[in-house]
């Protein structure tokens, strides 16, 4: 038989109370989606492309050329996906041919009169094109942004003339008054003009660097090149030396030993091949350090290229294109095209379907055209 206890008793436990309710807590932040950038080209398929392109541009005395940037610039814009959606690339083949007759006048005539030696033309030329520089590159980003799309969309570049002579003329000109000390920070204002300048779907661009940030990979060049400069000097030096012991005095008609020579020639060709990949080594982290800052609206992007890779990359795909007298071109673009594609990402925070459409104008192509057929050197980090 069993009692209740009686919680007025001496000693009873009072009855225990019921857990207070749970109140839900806010929901948690979710975090950016990552979309990698996606590059599905192949080098036999681009293959083809290729050799029918350089075909047809030797038979037609170039002008096929026009057609054929077209062709190659779709392949790879359409093999280039983000969240599924291709890129396009949209330009005219007329417009381009224009553009390039013009581009190809000038260098001809900056070729001839440099080989005739005729400075009266050539000087005026070669100062008119320097000057005419900064017009050039921000012609090329206008044409380029123009005639490139996503998901419908072209990009728009709406930057003005005059921050592209303060950015690739005047800034740069500093360079040579303080020993290119100030490299990283004119670098670091013309990623600032290139990517602030486009816009997207009603958004624009932004780029938030940091000086310090850009410092940081050209010290490390600096004291890369001392160094190896330095190397060179003790390994000549020791190099030399052993070379002559080996070959003792036997040298033929006044002529060094054989052994000196190598001794002193291959630590240069060593030297001058590490000097070589500094530049590579410095664009890289430029690259990665401009992605890293930009961003649109509140999505913002991922670049984790490896220096050490692009310089193998370049360096093998070098020696293949020499060694098959340039039949492997395609793949080795292809092949770079796949590692950079390989290592960027669109960090995105929130949809993606929320870009208008914006008004549209025609570009000419001369300025892109003429900075391609002189060669110039528009190493803005992209």
């Amino acid at each position: 038989m069993s009692y209740e206890q009686d919680p007025t008793t001496p000693g009873a436990q009072p009855p225990a109370l019921p857990p207070p309710p749970r109140v839900p807590g806010p929901p948690p932040i979710p975090g950016p989606v990552r979309h990698p950038l996606q590059f599905t080209g192949d080098a036999k398929e681009f293959f083809g492309i290729w050799f029918v392109n350089l075909v047809l541009s030797v038979l037609t005395l170039g002008i096929y050329s026009a057609w054929a940037k077209v062709r190659t610039e779709r392949y790879f814009y359409g093999n280039t996906r983000l969240a599924g959606a291709p890129f396009e690339y949209l330009a005219d083949p007329i417009a381009i041919l224009k553009g390039r007759l013009i581009a190809y006048a000038v260098a001809i005539g900056l070729g001839l009169s440099a080989h005739f030696q005729v400075w009266v033309v050539y000087i005026p030329l070669i100062l008119f094109v320097l000057v005419m520089f900064p017009w050039l590159i921000h012609r090329t980003l206008r044409f380029r942004a123009r005639y490139s799309a996503w998901r419908g969309l072209r990009f728009r570049f709406v930057e003005g003339v005059y921050e592209a002579y303060v950015n690739f003329m005047f800034r740069p000109a500093l360079q040579i008054l303080t020993a290119y000390m100030v490299l990283p920070w004119v670098r670091m204002h013309q990623h600032d003009y290139t990517v602030s300048g486009h816009r997207f779907g009603g958004k624009r661009f932004r780029f938030a660097g940091d000086l310090g940030t850009y410092y940081i990979p050209f010290l490390i060049c600096i004291g890369l090149g001392f160094g190896a400069y330095l190397l060179m000097i003790l390994v000549v030096i020791a190099g030399a030396a052993l070379g002559a012991a080996l070959s003792g005095d036997s040298s033929v008609g006044g002529e060094p030993p054989i052994g000196v020579m190598i001794g002193i020639f291959a630590p240069l060709a060593a030297v001058y091949l590490a000097l070589l990949a500094l530049p590579i080594y410095l664009r890289t982290k430029y690259i990665n350090l401009m992605w890293r800052y930009s961003s649109l609206g509140g999505h913002r992007f991922e670049s984790t290229l490896r220096a050490r890779d692009m310089i193998w990359i370049y360096f093998s795909n070098g020696v293949a294109i020499v060694a098959t007298v340039g039949l492997l071109v395609p793949w080795a673009m292809v092949r770079i095209a796949r590692y950079r594609a390989a290592h960027f990402a669109l960090l995105a925070d929130g949809e993606l379907d929320h870009f208008v459409a914006e008004a549209e104008r025609a570009e000419g192509a001369a300025g892109a055209e003429l900075t391609d057929a002189l060669d110039l050197d528009v190493d803005i980090g992209i």
